[in-house]
């Protein structure tokens, strides 16, 4: 066993903040492993997980000046990778939110184009409604139903629903995506004109 083996980890964090940056490649060739391993439970990659172990080493330098000696130092490094694991969680959350808030806007701007396509009543073609109720979903079902044919909401489906908003004019995004694509995989617009599909019902 060499004599950096039997060097405290505190002791050699000491000696880092003193100006002995071997002290500090001792501790990464200490904890990358066991770091990497906590780190996996944050991130769904293994490069995901090596980069928050190198930032919890950088930000443990940058943060030297508050390190206190009388404070385990795998205490001190695990809490960093934890709150930068913390924050990565967030990131992704954040990013998913806004993401389901970009469908909702494009939800509506496609219910719109929905509703200018057809007659003046502003009503999908009572046809494709009822594809649309076969193909889907229950739930994404009863969204058309309730949007279409009972002139509900967006706040009241949501009521009845039991969910946001946002979440609504998602599922009904979707469901007129799913529809959409069903018809057009099943008919050419002539046909859809022949067989009553672009008349309202």
């Amino acid at each position: 066993m060499g004599t950096e083996d039997r060097i405290s980890d505190e002791r050699l964090f000491i000696r880092y903040t003193e100006g002995d940056g071997s002290a500090f490649r001792i501790l990464m060739e200490r904890y990358a492993v066991p770091l990497l391993r906590y780190c996996r439970g944050f991130v769904s990659t293994e490069e995901e997980a090596e980069d928050l172990v190198q930032e919890a080493f950088l930000r443990a330098i940058r943060s030297a000046g508050t390190y206190r000696a009388t404070s385990r130092f795998s205490a001190w490094i695990f809490t960093i990778a934890r709150n930068l694991g913390r924050d990565r969680i967030r990131m992704e959350r954040n990013r998913s939110r806004l993401w389901r808030e970009r469908e909702a806007q494009i939800a509506e701007s496609t219910i719109g184009a929905e509703q200018e396509s057809h007659d003046d009543s502003g009503k999908l073609p009572a046809a494709v409604i009822d594809q649309a109720l076969k193909r889907l979903t229950p739930l994404e079902a009863e969204t058309v139903q309730l949007t279409f044919r009972d002139r509900m909401t967006t706040a009241q489906i949501a009521n009845i629903q039991g969910c946001s908003t946002t979440t609504v004019r998602v599922r009904r995004f979707q469901a007129l995506e799913k529809l959409r694509d069903r018809l057009l995989r099943d008919h050419t617009i002539e046909d859809l004109r022949e067989k009553g599909l672009e008349k309202d019902g």
